[in-house]
C-alpha cells in the first residue's frame, strides 16, 4: 500500500511539474526579460508592422519580440514588445489575403492595408522592389532580418547529382534539352534577370504559384522555383515526391537582394527616427535570439497558422518550421554577412543588385536611384551579431 501511495504521489508531482512547464504564463517571459529598451516616449503604440506573406520561419525575429504570450486574432498578432512599454502589432500579408487585392507591403506604407484598416509604420519590402518602386512608393530598409533570399531553383538530387551552381550551369541545362525551368514569371525581378543573362526564354515555363504538379508529373527532370525554407522540406517529405531536393539560391545566381527588409516610408524616416534608434537594435537582437533558440516562436507560428488566423489553407507543421530555422542558419539565410553585424546593409552588394535592375527600371523608379535611397545603416548597432 505504502509503495503504491508513494508512486501515486510521485506521479501527481510529475503531472504538476509538466503542467507548470507548459503554463501559458511562461510564454513571452524571454522577451520581457531581454527586450527592455524604453520606447514609450519615442514610438507610436502599438508599432504596426506589415508582413510580406503569411507567418513562417522567415518572420521569426519579429514574433520573437513578443514571444508566445500575445493575442491572436484574424490576420494579426499583438502583444507587449518585451518590457519596452509599447505593443507590437504584426499584420499578415499576401495580396487578397492579409492585404487588399491590389495591395503590397510597400503600397501599404503609403495607402494603408485596407483589410486591416491600418497604415503600418513598418513593412517587409524586398530590396529589388524598393529600387523598382523608389519613386512611386519610396521605402527605406532599416534592418535586414535575412541576409540572403531563401528563394531559388530546386532539383531532384538523384536525377541531377552534380547539381547546379551558377547561371552558366542553368544555360547548359537549357541547351541539354533534358527539361525546363518552371518559374512564376520572366517579366520582372530574378526571372527577367535570368533571361537578360542568356537563359533562353523557350527553356522556361512560366506560371509557378506554389504548385507541385509540374515537378512531379515531369518526374523531377525539370528545375522548379521555390524556397529552401518551405519547398526544401515539403518536397523531401511529401508533395507526392518524398525524395531529397537541392537548391541554387538567388545569391548564387548573382542576384544578391536583401529580402523582406524591415522598411519605413521614406517620407516618414525622420519622423520615426527616435523610435528606430531604440527599435532597430532590438530587432537585430531578436533575430539572433530566434535563430539560436527558435522553439517558442516556432510553436507560436504553428499555433497561429493551425488556428486559421492567417488563412484557412495555410498550415506550417512544427517539423517544417524547425527545418526552416535550421536551414536558414546552415545556408546563411540568417547571418552576419561579410562582417560581424546582424542586419546591416552592404552598400557595394546593393549596388550590384541595382546594376542587375537598371536596364529595365521605368517611371516607377526614382531617376538615378542609388543604394542609399533604399537602405540605411543609420540605426544599426554594429556590436549585435551571431557569434
Amino acid at each position: 500500500m505504502m509503495r503504491r501511495a508513494r508512486h501515486a504521489v510521485l506521479a501527481a508531482l510529475a503531472l504538476l511539474g509538466a503542467g507548470a512547464q507548459a503554463a501559458p504564463v511562461a510564454q513571452g517571459a524571454f522577451a520581457r526579460e531581454h527586450y527592455r529598451t524604453p520606447l514609450a516616449r519615442a514610438c507610436p503604440n502599438p508599432v504596426v508592422v506589415q508582413l510580406d506573406w503569411l507567418p513562417q520561419a522567415e518572420h521569426g525575429g519579429l514574433f520573437q519580440l513578443i514571444g508566445g504570450g500575445g493575442k491572436m486574432s484574424q490576420g494579426r498578432y499583438q502583444g507587449p514588445l518585451g518590457a519596452t512599454g509599447i505593443d507590437l502589432l504584426i499584420l499578415v500579408g499576401g495580396k487578397g489575403i492579409g492585404l487588399g487585392d491590389a495591395e503590397t507591403p510597400f503600397s501599404a506604407l503609403y495607402m494603408g492595408n485596407s483589410r486591416a484598416g491600418l497604415r503600418p509604420h513598418l513593412a517587409l519590402v524586398d530590396q529589388d522592389n524598393a529600387f523598382i518602386f523608389s519613386r512611386r512608393f519610396p521605402a527605406t530598409g532599416v534592418v535586414a532580418m535575412l541576409d540572403k533570399s531563401p528563394m531559388g531553383l530546386f532539383w531532384d538530387r538523384a536525377t541531377y547529382p552534380r547539381g547546379f551552381r551558377s547561371v552558366a550551369d542553368l544555360r547548359a541545362f537549357a541547351q541539354s534539352g533534358k527539361g525546363k525551368i518552371y518559374l512564376s514569371t520572366t517579366r520582372r525581378t530574378f526571372g527577367r534577370y535570368l533571361i537578360n543573362n542568356g537563359l533562353p526564354k523557350d527553356a522556361v515555363q512560366e506560371g509557378y504559384n506554389g504548385d507541385a504538379e509540374t515537378f512531379v508529373l515531369n518526374r523531377g527532370r525539370w528545375l522548379n522555383q521555390g524556397s529552401i525554407t518551405s519547398e526544401g522540406y515539403q518536397f523531401a517529405h511529401g508533395k507526392r515526391w518524398n525524395k531529397p531536393v537541392d537548391f541554387l539560391l538567388l545569391s548564387d545566381m548573382g542576384y544578391p537582394l536583401y529580402p523582406g527588409m524591415v522598411s519605413v516610408a521614406t517620407n516618414r524616416l525622420n519622423e520615426l527616427a527616435p523610435c528606430l534608434k531604440g527599435l532597430v537594435p532590438l530587432l537585430q537582437r531578436a533575430q539572433v535570439d530566434y535563430i539560436r533558440a527558435p522553439g517558442e516562436v516556432n510553436d507560436l507560428i504553428y499555433r497561429f497558422n493551425e488556428g486559421g488566423f492567417a488563412a484557412p489553407w495555410w498550415k506550417t507543421s512544427r517539423e517544417l518550421l524547425a527545418a526552416a530555422s535550421a536551414v536558414s542558419l546552415s545556408r546563411g539565410i540568417v547571418g552576419n554577412g561579410p562582417n560581424k553585424t546582424m542586419g546591416d546593409f552592404d552598400m557595394a552588394r546593393s549596388a550590384v543588385l541595382l546594376s542587375r535592375l537598371k536596364p529595365y527600371l521605368d517611371i516607377r523608379a526614382k531617376p538615378n536611384v542609388k543604394p542609399q535611397d533604399v537602405v540605411t545603416n543609420r540605426f544599426i548597432d554594429p556590436s549585435v551579431g551571431l557569434r
